[in-house]
């Protein structure tokens, strides 16, 4: 008895003393803190926290939006060409300057399509390279940003199926606690149009601008506990033709996994049907929003 008396009180010796209460950290403290996070490299950081679209973290980190839709719908792809969406990307900052490499790709998967074995109908592939003007004192330069960046997508298909193009773009951002407006203007690189409609160096979507323009918005905007909506805007004034998305992601489980619905209407949903209008909806998980 005594001796599991002595060992009651020698486990009670030990507890240490309760901790002392957070202390708020000073401007100073709070600036070297995201300095020291942002300095952490060669791991894929996720931070719920920050647009991962305008993040500059060093090493490797998420991009644009990152999701899984298992159930889609749309009236040009019904019954068993529905199709499961889904997207990757990634940026990895160079050199220790704000200059990024990234790589994003969007791929269409007719996964109950059995009669045709399943079948991908599009993957778009899209390597860029661009700088971030992304000042440390944001408050003085109004949270404003930009970047500047030379991109190409394709599809790898063969004739005539084959889509692709180059772009040099300028976005200027605005981001302040909950909200990221990103607008994006680009100069469509020009191909050769006059070389024969079978020589793959052709230019295999001249038109794509007519549909697509020359500009898109997002903007992302938080809300309650961690919901977000995401919207994307195209049109091209010329020729009336544009896109609308929206996407709504609301916290799953664990701290990076949000369900989320999705809409799309309008063109260059994928590169294959650049040239049609597509509405879909669909609902599955993001993981970068």
């Amino acid at each position: 008895m005594a001796d599991a008396i002595n060992h009651g009180l020698a486990d009670e010796s030990a507890t240490p003393p309760p901790a002392a209460a957070t202390r708020t950290l000073s401007p100073a403290e709070e600036q070297a803190e995201y300095e020291k996070r942002r300095s952490t490299s060669w791991r894929i950081i996720v931070d719920p926290d920050t647009f991962a679209l305008t993040s500059d973290t060093k090493g490797l980190s998420l991009y644009k939006s990152m999701y899984l839709l298992p159930a889609t719908y749309s009236g040009r792809y019904p019954g068993s060409s529905s199709e499961v969406l889904f997207t990757i990307s990634g940026k990895l900052k160079l050199f220790d300057y704000p200059i990024f490499f990234a790589y994003s790709q969007k791929s269409f998967l007719q996964a109950f399509n059995g009669a045709d074995s399943k079948p991908f109908r599009d993957n778009n592939f899209n390597p860029e390279v661009f700088y971030r003007f992304k000042p440390i004192n944001r408050a003085r330069w109004l949270n404003l940003g930009a970047d500047f960046g030379l991109e190409h997508e394709s599809n790898g298909r063969e004739l005539p199926d084959s889509r692709s193009w180059n772009r040099l773009y300028f976005a200027p951002f605005y981001e302040h606690q909950g909200t990221l407006v990103y607008w994006k203007w680009w100069y469509r690189l020009p191909e050769d149009q006059k070389r024969a409609v079978t020589d793959p160096k052709r230019d295999d979507n001249p038109d794509i601008q007519d549909y697509l323009g020359y500009t898109e918005l997002q903007v992302q905007q938080r809300m309650f506990t961690r919901h977000q909506a995401s919207t994307l805007v195209r049109y091209n004034p010329t020729t009336g033709r544009g896109a609308f998305s929206l996407r709504y992601s609301v916290p799953g489980p664990g701290e990076n996994f949000f369900w989320t619905a999705y809409f799309w209407q309008g063109y260059g949903e994928s590169l294959l049907d650049y040239n049609r209008s597509v509405t879909r909806v669909g609902l599955g998980i993001s993981v970068a929003r």
